[in-house]
């Protein structure tokens, strides 16, 4: 199928020389983390859909964030983050200069460069490809989905529509852009001749038990919570594959 997804934020490897840097208790939650999507998403290769799926943590070096931006500091812009999203520290020593830019080159642009080679091979082959970003929140907004296409900059409508109906005809509630409008892997590789590319945010309660998620432990994997949301997302990307080869 001329699909690839990607999943940025489901990983959760960190070298044991950059969890040594960590505040005590992080490394052992890293929070906001893109839980067990690998899981969820499962079935993707199944229909023909290519995945690239980040080993790494996102604390190691965030993929949706644009490496010519800041390097340190905010969770929403920086490759590496210095606080989680909600404020607490990530670091008691923080990382050097040096550090940073090894961790770009190391993890950061091998990902990239391996997503774009696949890009441009599936449009040398189809004429065009769609990435799908996978994501998964909490907050702030209660629908089930957000779809963001950098407010109509990243794919066509047609595509747009496409993914928004297929996920509503399967009982998802689903907003365009607000709050997440979609990132840098997005923006950067929809900007490529022949791809168009959408960041599909999947909220936590469709697939987790989250009577627990703001205390410091890592969600456990719910099998039967996964099973149901993928009956419902299972023939929703059937209906999307198909009409990306029609």
């Amino acid at each position: 199928m001329p699909i690839v997804a990607t999943l940025p934020h489901s990983g959760t490897y960190v070298p044991e020389e950059i969890a040594m840097g960590f505040e005590p208790g992080h490394h052992a939650w890293l929070r906001n983390t893109d839980w067990h999507l690998q899981h969820v998403y499962d079935f993707l290769p199944d229909l023909g859909i290519t995945v690239l799926e980040a080993t790494h943590s996102r604390y190691v070096a965030d993929l949706n964030r644009n490496p010519a931006g800041p390097r340190f500091g905010a969770f929403f812009a920086a490759v590496v983050a210095e606080r989680t999203a909600q404020g607490a520290p990530v670091y008691a020593v923080a990382p050097t200069a040096d550090d940073l830019a090894t961790r770009v080159s190391r993890y950061h642009a091998p990902f990239h460069a391996e997503l774009a080679a696949v890009l441009r091979s599936y449009v040398d082959r189809f004429g065009r490809v769609v990435l799908l970003d996978l994501h998964s929140f909490m907050g702030p907004i209660a629908n089930d989905v957000c779809l963001g296409d950098g407010g109509g900059t990243t794919c066509t409508s047609a595509i747009l529509g496409t993914v928004q109906g297929a996920l509503g005809a399967h009982g998802f509630d689903v907003v365009v852009n607000t709050p997440f409008s979609g990132g840098h892997l997005v923006r950067c590789h929809g900007a490529l001749p022949g791809v168009d590319a959408l960041q599909v945010e999947l909220r936590y309660t469709t697939y987790l038990d989250c009577a627990r998620i703001d205390e410091p432990v890592v969600p456990a994997v719910d099998p039967a919570r996964i099973q149901q949301v993928q009956a419902r997302l299972r023939p929703a990307f059937q209906a999307i594959a198909w009409a990306m080869t029609r």
